[in-house]
């Protein structure tokens, strides 16, 4: 009896169930039928209030908030080099360390090293090292607007020359010469030995450049007026300098051209920090290294501070890499900046076929040490690229690369590939040179392993090819990457000469995209920037003197500024103000100079 009862109201439920359901769908049906002419009338009232003027009355309508970008993956923490001892084998090669003034087997830093991401490498607002960072990647520093595509030449100041005991005379700035340019902070500032104008100005910022004739000098960015005396130290600078990444008032600049040493008349040269508040040298590093496998003793390249271990990272053309924690203070209440430098250690190897002939491959780094978390990169004069563990001082690997590199190896990291990328590029010096004449190669390395990706060569005359530091591209160049080359093999005005070449290359395949062919060379590395769209435009000095703006999608001419004489120097651009320094040298004729140009 009571099943028979469920039942029925299962089936009278269904019943009124089934009405409901038809009521729903009229319902729904009138529903649609409002909505859809409500639909037309408000598009109707949307395109009348389109057609009309507006009078200004009318409230802004709040847009819809766009749906956040997809995060972009991160490369994973454990991610480590594997050591490739086959590699090495191969190459011959074998290392020294150096710890505590002994001579060890193996070596563990205290504090590990472990750098971040580019944008992390400085909290000082500013361009500090060469190439901006320790992934050598940028010679920009804020926002660039560009809608005139006109260069201006706003200030200069002179430099001078000096005349060297063995080494003939230097002018004006060379490679790679990068200048450094800093907004202090207002921390900072009152501490600094400028004149005292420029103590209290709001947002003061300032030029930094090293030049050959062996002075630092020192001016405002925006008008070139000169921020406090030269600092003569009577040596010539080629390279790029350092300031603290910590916006400490600290630089390090190393020494281009050995000078004689009071032990045996032998040929030193060092890395000097520079007090800014005092704007005397505090203490240095290198001299005549009798650690060095190499008798030419110089530092060309840039180095690095790594802020969290207070770590200083240096590599010499003497053929060794120096780290050294620096235990710096600084007391911006006081005014006072002291390091108490521990003792260095030191790095140095050799391989099959080093020595110190012209015929044999030459120990020592002239560019600057680029840095993947806690691995340093860099290629020397005798061909080889290398690895090496910060926090161990071991070599995991190297990597013939044909011939002697003075361009800097650029560091790409692409999450999307689970990978990190060099870009890297060779000299024709000796290896494979017949006749003056041999290759610049240029190539996308995978820097996990060391395995090549793509390489193109091109011809060039002997002690040519490519010096310039390679641009990996961002916005809308980043499929792209740029090479600027000098004394290869190019076309102008219709004959086959030894000239510049500006190429811009897929970093998929190595292919070009496209190409700017002259007659005079480039020593200067192409330095882009990026507009409020991301639209990238690549700054290109040359030997004849001038400075000219490419598309850099299309690398059509945009415009171009006569600078007056030779550029050899990398420019750096801080918001929309570039600085460069010139040989006096070639080029229309005029001095040896340092250059602000308006980016407009």
């Amino acid at each position: 009896m009571g099943s028979a009862v469920k039942k029925r109201k299962r089936r009278a439920g269904g019943k009124y169930a089934l009405r409901r359901l038809l009521v729903l769908v009229v319902f729904i049906g009138i529903l649609g039928g409002i909505g859809y002419g409500g639909y037309r009338l408000a598009a109707a009232g949307v395109a009348n209030i389109q057609a009309r003027p507006r009078d200004g009355n009318e409230a802004e309508a709040t847009p819809t908030p766009l749906p956040s970008p997809t995060p972009v993956p991160e490369l994973g923490a454990d991610i480590r080099i594997s050591k490739d001892a086959a590699s090495l084998s191969a190459a011959g090669f074998s290392t020294r360390l150096m710890a505590d003034k002994q001579e060890v087997q193996a070596y563990q830093r205290p504090e590990s090293i472990s750098f971040g991401e580019d944008v992390d490498y400085a909290t000082a607002k500013g361009i500090t090292t060469f190439g901006g960072s320790h992934w050598r990647n940028s010679f920009t520093y804020g926002a660039q607007v560009v809608n005139e595509s006109r260069l201006t030449r706003a200030w200069e100041t002179p430099t001078g020359s000096l005349a060297t005991p063995e080494y003939g005379t230097w002018t004006g700035t060379g490679w790679t010469g990068q200048p450094l340019i800093i907004q202090w902070s207002d921390e900072v500032r009152p501490t600094l030995g400028v004149y005292e104008t420029f103590k209290a100005k709001e947002g003061f910022t300032e030029v930094i450049y090293p030049a050959m004739d062996g002075k630092i000098y020192f001016m405002e960015l925006s008008t070139g007026t000169e921020t406090r005396a030269p600092i003569d130290l009577g040596q010539v600078f080629k390279g790029t300098a350092m300031l603290d990444p910590r916006g400490y008032p600290l630089l390090f600049v190393g020494q281009g051209i050995p000078i004689p040493t009071e032990v045996k008349a032998t040929m030193g040269a060092w890395v000097r920090a520079i007090s800014l508040v005092e704007n005397k040298e505090i203490w240095n590093l290198g001299g005549r290294d009798p650690f060095s496998p190499r008798l030419w003793q110089a530092f060309d390249a840039s180095p690095l501070l790594d802020a969290k271990t207070d770590t200083l990272i240096a590599a010499g053309e003497n053929g060794v890499l120096y780290t050294c924690k620096l235990n710096t203070a600084f007391d911006p209440v006081a005014g006072a900046l002291t390091l108490n430098p521990d003792r260095p250690q030191k790095y140095t190897y050799t391989g099959s076929g080093y020595g110190e002939s012209d015929e044999k491959r030459w120990w020592g780094m002239e560019n600057s040490p680029a840095v993947w978390r806690n691995y340093a990169f860099f290629a020397d004069n005798g061909g080889y690229l290398q690895c090496v563990d910060l926090n161990t001082l071991e070599l995991l690997y190297v990597k013939d690369v044909t011939d002697d590199h003075d361009a800097t190896l650029v560091i790409e990291e692409v999450p999307e590939d689970g990978a990190v990328y060099l870009y890297a590029a060779s000299k024709a010096a000796k290896q494979g040179v017949t006749d003056g004449v041999g290759k610049t190669v240029q190539r996308k390395i995978n820097a996990l392993t060391g395995e090549t990706v793509w390489e193109k060569e091109v011809t060039a005359a002997q002690d040519g090819g490519t010096v310039a530091t390679p641009h990996a591209g961002r916005g809308n160049i980043s499929n792209l990457v740029i090479f600027a080359c000098t004394d290869v093999s190019v076309t102008s005005q219709g004959q086959a000469v030894y000239g510049g070449l500006l190429v811009a290359r897929s970093k998929a395949t190595g292919e070009i995209a496209w190409q700017v062919e002259q007659a005079a060379g480039y020593w200067a590395s192409p330095v882009v920037i990026y507009d409020q769209n991301q639209k990238a435009y690549v700054l290109q000095g040359d030997r004849s003197g001038m400075l000219r703006m490419y598309d850099g999608a299309s690398g059509s001419l945009v415009c171009e500024v006569d600078l007056g004489s030779r550029v050899e120097s990398t420019p750096a651009v801080f918001n929309n103000i570039l600085v460069v320094g010139t040989r006096g040298q070639y080029g229309s004729g005029e001095g040896s100079k340092i250059i602000g140009v308006i980016i407009k």
